[in-house]
């Protein structure tokens, strides 16, 4: 079997617009903090130069409004600029008409800032789930040609272990939106996640590498995935319990070391080339999903 090309995704958004942080400090307040978004971009930047990568950097449309540099440096640097949805919302809490506008007023704020041809979707929290797949159709009708929301693990934000573990097509058209779920290793029944946030900040750089390998020869692309913060060596000081902390900043001084070493093995693609290699040369299956 030949081993897919991995991926190094970035969302683009502050430190702050983690669920995790929702109740300390609610968006009412976001204005209020602490900017550190450029700071880990330039980090983040660095690191792919040096090893000539190209990365998908799906952005916050809050974000794109106020650092507007931000997503034409993305550009100017020959990398992809996805949407991440505009005030990070938790999708399945969103009506249909939420979602759209949501949507809606992410693309507009990118496209002011250059970003005008955008492909691919990620959910905040990869919080499309079951119970909103139908939203895939909403994305399909504005436009874009992927998405990277599900996570096929158990999780009790997004957990939906059920869903397919690779690529799918939501309809029989060649046209239709492509998902790309991201990465799992199966194991006795089990969907194990590696390669990001928490699982890649607290996993052992040698666990990582195992479960990383023994994906790609499942057939799952390593689409890595991390956050501007986690480039950074900013800590808030929210108030949150210690378990929270731990998922929200727990091992954050390892990821400039372990993206370092995640770029300096293997082949890279950016999402949208891998999705529309899918599109081309794969015979994809396809799950209906009614548009809302």
């Amino acid at each position: 079997m030949n081993q897919p090309s991995d991926i190094i995704t970035i969302d683009v958004e502050e430190w702050f617009h983690g669920h995790n942080y929702l109740r300390s400090v609610p968006p009412q307040t976001w204005d209020e903090q602490i900017s550190r978004v450029e700071k880990g971009m330039e980090r983040t930047f660095e690191l792919l130069d040096r090893s000539g990568v190209r990365a998908t950097f799906f952005v916050l449309g809050w974000t794109a409004e106020r650092h507007p540099d931000v997503v034409r440096e993305i550009l100017r640097r020959g990398h992809e600029v996805g949407c991440h949805s505009y005030a990070h919302p938790v999708v399945h809490d969103l009506s249909a008409d939420e979602f759209r506008a949501d949507t809606e007023r992410a693309l507009e704020s990118l496209a002011a800032a250059g970003a005008d041809r955008v492909a691919g979707y990620r959910a905040p929290s990869f919080s499309i789930t079951p119970a909103v797949h139908h939203y895939l159709g909403i994305l399909e009708d504005l436009g874009f040609r992927y998405d990277c929301s599900l996570f096929p693990v158990h999780h009790p934000r997004y957990g939906q272990p059920d869903s397919p573990r690779r690529p799918f097509r939501i309809g029989p058209d060649s046209g239709s939106l492509v998902v790309v779920p991201m990465p799992t290793w199966r194991f006795l029944g089990l969907n194990v996640p590696f390669s990001g946030g928490g699982y890649l900040r607290l996993l052992p750089w040698m666990a990582f590498k195992t479960l990383r390998g023994w994906a790609r020869r499942q057939g799952v692309p390593c689409i890595v995935y991390l956050h501007p913060w986690e480039m950074d060596d900013f800590r808030p000081e929210a108030d949150v319990n210690a378990a929270t902390k731990l998922r929200s900043q727990g091992g954050q001084s390892t990821m400039p070391v372990k993206l370092e070493g995640i770029l300096a093995r293997g082949e890279f693609t950016t999402l949208q080339e891998y999705a529309e290699h899918l599109r081309i040369g794969t015979p994809l299956p396809y799950h209906e999903v009614r548009t809302a």
